[in-house]
């Protein structure tokens, strides 16, 4: 019995670019040939040695164009300084940008930088003496040791990355070792000690479907020492990756153990979340005489009687699932379960809903203003009969934003297929009327046939349901619901700064109150004040360090072999 599916894809890469079809259309009663053009994109520029650092290396690589104007105008400056030390400079535009100062004491440490999507880091890879690591300290960080190493990292360079990419940074094969890695911990007798699990089967009811794909190239200053995408992302708990949180859940609601028959699926086309799920239910995206559309190809590989959890592989809370599917299952009208949970900023949507938890309104990416006005703020009765606003760790009042976990009834998977197919005609029209001629890169195709889950398919599901348009196979109407998690926290860790925040958060007691002890106390262990070590080398870094400091959000990282 198949009960987890993995959809984790790829894209075009590079490789297949030279095989790539070539589509036509339909134009002015002409036939043209629209075609993709362009191999990967590059969104950081990462420089493990700073001294080999040439600009004139770069010339063929194929940068994303933001990135490209940036490195263009990079330059390293290396002087001898006092007492045979060496001063490194990162300059943009000839501003200083990153300043490193190493002496002779230092021979063991290669200093380096990041520059692109992710921000700009500087980085040393240090030859430790229990092993090799890297310190990545991003900018606003500062580093003097007592024995005369100084670090630096003035300014960020300005970037923004492209909404799309195409580069060889996914790894599925990343993404199945990890999860053969969990399933190997969870033979261990302490493993079940630690992370108690229910006892109810729900495998008779539920199919987990966990979206591993993303070229997580926000993450990359993270992953890109141990040769890992973002789900495979190391973490300051020994033998725990990103991915492991959510493995967790699923193994906490008895829907994850040894004997699992977990089902890979790599997908090599769509693009986004709903992409991927798409595809799976045996459609593929090609060229029909309409034009761009998602046509039937073979059958669904997801089971057509059970209902569906969506569960992302790069978010972390402490949703307690099992809760979740016992209150689903005891709504017969339930076509959608959007998990909600108390959130400032409601970064996955704003949830509205009714005394019945039917969703009225789900807002995509609410305004700061919107949210201040007070929308959708969680409420409560204080043991002196008082009204109070619910508020999160940080002091900051809350609303029900969308956790990113849902539960899907396999009767609305038509009206899924429909809004993305929809989605996919209408991008592809808007294209062709915008474009005098119908030439189409690999980065407009990826854009095309985008969808998120937040910002197209709720919304639209929503609105079907409230116009009693959505059904179940009697033909009964069929509800979206939400389930407050009002006692769970919840973050998004696609980038550095987040990653940072919210592991340092999980070492807290005040936060993510439901994750096992022993988990939380292992992020204590490994964080000194604002270091964080994916890696046990805190006594040789204390070392290093000396009587000196370290400012700023530092991560520190195993060293690639192969580096």
């Amino acid at each position: 019995m198949r009960v987890l599916r993995v959809g984790d894809y790829y894209g075009l890469r590079p490789h297949n670019l030279q095989q790539a079809p070539k589509y036509y259309v339909n134009k002015n009663n002409a036939t043209d040939t629209v075609h993709f053009s362009g191999v990967k994109v590059i969104e950081n520029l990462i420089v493990p040695d700073i001294e080999n650092f040439d600009i004139n290396n770069y010339k063929t690589v194929n940068f994303s164009k933001k990135l490209a104007n940036t490195v263009q105008n990079v330059d390293v400056d290396i002087k001898q300084g006092k007492n045979n030390s060496k001063i490194y400079s990162v300059l943009k535009n000839g501003e200083e940008v990153i300043h490193i100062e190493k002496n002779n004491n230092h021979d063991n440490i290669t200093p380096g930088f990041i520059l692109g999507k992710t921000g700009t880091y500087a980085t040393l890879n240090v030859k430790g003496g229990k092993e090799n690591y890297l310190v990545i300290m991003p900018a606003g960080s500062k580093m003097k040791t007592e024995d005369g190493l100084s670090v630096n990292v003035k300014k960020s360079v300005s970037f923004t990355g492209s909404t799309c990419t195409v580069n060889a940074f996914y790894k599925p094969e990343k993404t199945i070792e990890s999860i053969n890695d969990f399933l190997k911990m969870t033979e261990y007798p302490e493993f079940s000690k630690a992370i108690q699990k229910n006892d109810k089967d729900y495998s008779e009811y539920f199919h987990p479907y966990i979206l591993a794909g993303g070229f997580g190239s926000r993450l990359e200053a993270v992953s890109h020492f141990r040769d890992d995408n973002k789900p495979s992302t190391s973490t300051p708990i020994p033998r725990w990756n990103l991915i492991d949180f959510n493995l967790m859940n699923l193994y906490q609601a008895n829907l994850l153990k040894q004997d699992t028959d977990v089902d890979f699926c790599v997908q090599h086309e769509a693009n986004s979340a709903v992409g991927c799920f798409v595809t799976t239910l045996g459609y593929k995206i090609d060229m029909t005489p309409r034009g761009l559309d998602l046509v039937e190809d073979g059958k669904s590989i997801v089971p057509p009687d059970k209902n569906i959890i969506i569960m992302p592989s790069d978010n972390i809370t402490d949703v307690n699932l099992s809760e979740v599917l016992d209150d689903y299952l005891k709504h017969e009208n339930a076509g959608m379960m959007v998990v909600g949970v108390p959130d400032y900023r409601c970064y996955g949507g704003l949830i509205l809903h009714n005394k019945n938890n039917e969703i009225e309104q789900f807002i995509t990416k609410p305004s700061a203003e919107l949210l201040d006005t007070g929308l959708g703020r969680i409420k409560y009765i204080d043991k002196k009969g008082r009204e109070k606003v619910l508020k999160d760790g940080n002091g900051m009042p809350t609303s029900l934003g969308n956790a990113f976990i849902y539960i899907i009834n396999p009767d609305i998977l038509d009206d899924i297929t429909e809004i993305y197919r929809n989605k996919i005609r209408n991008s592809y029209k808007e294209f062709i009327d915008t474009h005098k001629y119908p030439s189409m890169t690999k980065e407009d195709y990826l854009d095309i046939i985008e969808s998120f889950w937040d910002r197209e398919i709720i919304p639209q599901l929503v609105e079907k349901s409230k116009n009693g348009e959505l059904k179940d196979k009697n033909g009964n109407d069929l509800k979206i619901l939400t389930y407050e998690a009002l006692d769970a926290d919840w973050s998004d860790v696609g980038e550095y700064d987040s990653y940072y925040k919210t592991i340092k958060n999980v070492g807290r007691d005040d936060c993510f109150v439901n994750i096992p002890k022993p988990l939380k106390q292992a992020v204590k262990d490994h964080t000194l004040d604002n270091v964080l070590f994916n890696v046990d080398v805190k006594d040789d870094f204390k070392k290093l360090l000396g009587n000196g400091y370290v400012k700023g959000k530092v991560i520190i990282v195993p060293e690639n072999k192969d580096f």
